[in-house]
C-alpha cells in the first residue's frame, strides 16, 4: 500500500520534469510506464492518469524522435474516463484527465477517426452521468475535439440517417473496437435540459459544432468556476427582461389605447371528481 501511495506523486514529479529526461533513458522510462499501464484499472485514478500524462509528455519531449505508436498510451486513457463520474469537487483528477486529453488529441494529431469518435462518444456518456463540475469541462473539451476533428461530427447525426454495420460496443477496452459510428451522441440532447446552465451551454455548443471561445471558455477555467458555484450552492440563471403583457405602466403609444386584455374562457367540463367511487 505504501508503494501504491507513493506512485502517484512520483509519476507527477516525473511528468513535471519529463522534458529534462536524457534521450538514452527515454526507452527505459517508456518501458516501465507501459508495464504500469497494464494494471491501470487496479491503480488509484490519480496514479493512472499521471502515468498516461508522463508517457505523453515524454513522447512529445525528448522522445519525439522515436518512432513509437502512441496507441498503447491512448487506450488506457479511454478506460479511465468513466471513473471520473464518482469524483468530488475537491479532487484534481478531472484536471489531470483534461490535461491528458489535451496532449492526446490537441497537442498531437490523431489519425484514427474511429479512435477520435470513440473518445467523443465516451466523453458525452461520462458527462451524462457525472456531476455538473465534471460534466461542463468535459463537454467544453468535446467542443474542442469536434472542431479539431470534423469527422467526429458524424455522431451528431440521426442514427437512422447513418449507414453502418454492426452495433456500438461501449464495454470494449480498446476504442478501435467500439464501432462508435454505429450510434450517435444522443446524450447531448438530454443534457440540453440540465439544471446547470454551464452544462446546457456546452451541450448545445457541442451539438451545434460551435467553436469554443478561448481562453474564456478553457475547460479548466470552467471547472474551477462550476466548482466554486457548487460550494456556494449557486446556480446562475438568466433573467428575462420581457415585459408581461398584462403589466401596467410603461411608455404609452397609440397601440396601447387599442390594446384589450383577453382572458381564456374555461371549457365546460362535467364534475367527474364529485361522483362517488364505484
Amino acid at each position: 500500500d505504501s508503494a501504491t501511495n507513493l506512485l502517484a506523486p512520483a509519476l507527477e514529479g516525473l511528468a513535471k520534469f519529463a522534458h529534462l529526461i536524457n534521450f538514452d533513458t527515454v526507452r527505459d522510462v517508456l518501458t516501465v510506464l507501459k508495464g504500469l499501464m497494464k494494471n491501470v484499472d487496479t491503480m488509484p485514478l490519480d496514479a493512472s492518469l499521471n502515468c498516461v500524462l508522463t508517457a505523453f509528455q515524454t513522447l512529445q519531449g525528448p522522445g519525439r524522435e522515436l518512432q513509437i505508436d502512441q496507441k498503447e498510451y491512448v487506450s488506457p486513457l479511454y478506460s479511465q474516463l468513466p471513473r471520473l463520474i464518482s469524483e468530488g469537487p475537491e479532487s484534481t483528477n478531472t484536471e489531470l484527465a483534461l490535461k491528458c486529453l489535451y496532449y492526446a488529441f490537441i497537442k498531437r494529431k490523431e489519425y484514427s477517426t474511429i479512435r477520435v469518435a470513440a473518445f467523443a462518444k465516451q466523453l458525452s456518456t461520462v458527462a451524462m452521468h457525472a456531476p455538473s463540475y465534471t460534466s461542463a469541462p468535459l463537454l467544453a473539451f468535446l467542443r474542442q475535439l469536434i472542431h479539431r476533428y470534423p469527422s467526429a461530427s458524424q455522431l451528431l447525426e440521426n442514427e437512422e440517417d447513418v449507414v453502418t454495420q454492426g452495433t456500438y460496443a461501449p464495454d470494449a477496452d480498446d476504442p478501435e473496437y467500439t464501432n462508435p459510428f454505429a450510434t450517435s451522441a444522443w446524450e447531448l440532447g438530454s443534457l440540453k435540459f440540465h439544471i446547470n446552465p454551464a452544462v446546457v451551454h456546452h451541450a448545445v455548443g457541442a451539438a451545434s459544432s460551435r467553436m469554443l471561445q478561448l481562453p474564456a471558455e478553457e475547460p479548466t477555467k470552467i471547472r474551477s468556476q462550476v466548482v466554486r458555484n457548487s460550494k456556494e450552492l449557486h446556480i446562475a440563471q438568466k433573467i428575462s427582461n420581457k415585459r408581461h403583457p398584462l403589466a401596467e405602466g410603461g411608455k404609452s403609444n397609440k397601440r396601447d389605447k387599442r390594446r384589450r386584455i383577453r382572458f381564456i374562457t374555461p371549457r365546460e367540463t362535467q364534475e367527474h371528481h364529485l361522483l362517488p367511487y364505484r
